[in-house]
């Protein structure tokens, strides 16, 4: 008697857990940027400004490197 369930001739690739993070970051700045528009992102009070531009961009590459990484 065979199997039911051939086995699969290819292996998958590779896992690249940075693949998606230009996407992700992407996704996140559009989604802050219409929660400014809309009014329900909260502004930071105090001395500095918020973060903007491409400091932004890399506080949430790290936001993503800790979270997803570090599953």
């Amino acid at each position: 008697m065979g199997t039911a369930v051939r086995p699969a001739k290819t292996s998958p690739g590779p896992w690249d857990a940075f693949a998606d993070v230009d996407a992700f970051v992407d996704q996140v700045l559009e989604e802050l940027e219409s929660m400014a528009k809309d009014g329900s992102r909260p502004m930071r009070s105090g001395p500095r400004p918020p973060l903007a531009g491409a400091t932004l961009r890399k506080a949430v590459m790290a936001i993503w490197c800790v979270c997803f990484c570090g599953m």
